[in-house]
């Protein structure tokens, strides 16, 4: 995939299963009833994203500027523990990535009632509360170590867990993230549906508050429904 040749008059040729598929091989996992404009400005972004990320390799690695490394010098594919990190790249989205050590493997694939992994997203009302509200499941692979989630919007605390699910008894939680404070929008947006009248103070009328809300439901409010 030639990521400088992706731009929106390309993307805009495709289908949205097309689309979908491009999501997968940047590491964006797209709901397939997701709004097509919003796929496509997550994509546009992710591009971006790629780009700048090339721009600054190449700064670091011409003769002028590079350090000196020794060329046995390389990260290891793993550090043999298992953990999992989520970070948050907008209120929409969560980056997670885990790492999950040889001996947790080796148990999981000798146990002959081991099905699957997967990430289990949690909402929680308040960061005390014993049980969340509402919890769903985004199944990965053995070998995958990063994935992309779409969180749901209107929830004050998310936390994921790397669970290991097994054939006929309890589900086993491999290792969890701390529970992550979500960004709030403002009332205005949440109450910006068709038809209601939303009072605004002149200056921000004057703005094009409204108009702008209006364009929001239409291009991405329904994305999240």
């Amino acid at each position: 995939m030639e990521i400088e040749k992706i731009n929106r008059q390309y993307l805009e040729t495709l289908s949205n299963s097309q689309l979908i598929s491009l999501g997968d091989e940047l590491g964006i996992d797209i709901p397939e009833d997701l709004n097509r404009n919003f796929i496509i400005a997550e994509l546009l972004e992710a591009v971006l994203e790629y780009e700048e990320d090339n721009d600054i390799e190449e700064i670091v690695t011409s003769e002028e500027n590079a350090p000196v490394h020794d060329e046995t010098e390389k990260l290891p594919d793993s550090y043999n523990e298992t953990s999992i990190t989520a970070l948050l790249r907008n209120p929409a989205w969560v980056y997670v990535y885990w790492d999950i050590k040889a001996a947790d493997l080796n148990r999981l694939s000798e146990d002959l009632s081991y099905r699957s992994m997967c990430l289990r997203v949690s909402f929680w009302e308040n960061e005390d509360d014993a049980s969340p509200v509402e919890s769903f499941d985004v199944q990965v692979g053995d070998n995958d170590r990063q994935q992309y989630v779409l969180l749901t919007p209107g929830k004050n605390f998310v936390r994921i867990d790397l669970v290991a699910l097994y054939h006929g008894h309890d589900d086993e939680n491999l290792a969890i993230t701390p529970k992550i404070a979500l960004p709030k929008g403002a009332v205005e947006l949440n109450e910006a549906l068709p038809g209601r009248d939303i009072q605004f103070p002149k200056l921000v009328e004057l703005s094009g508050m409204k108009e702008l809300l209006t364009l929001h439901y239409e291009n991405h409010r329904q994305s999240f429904s």
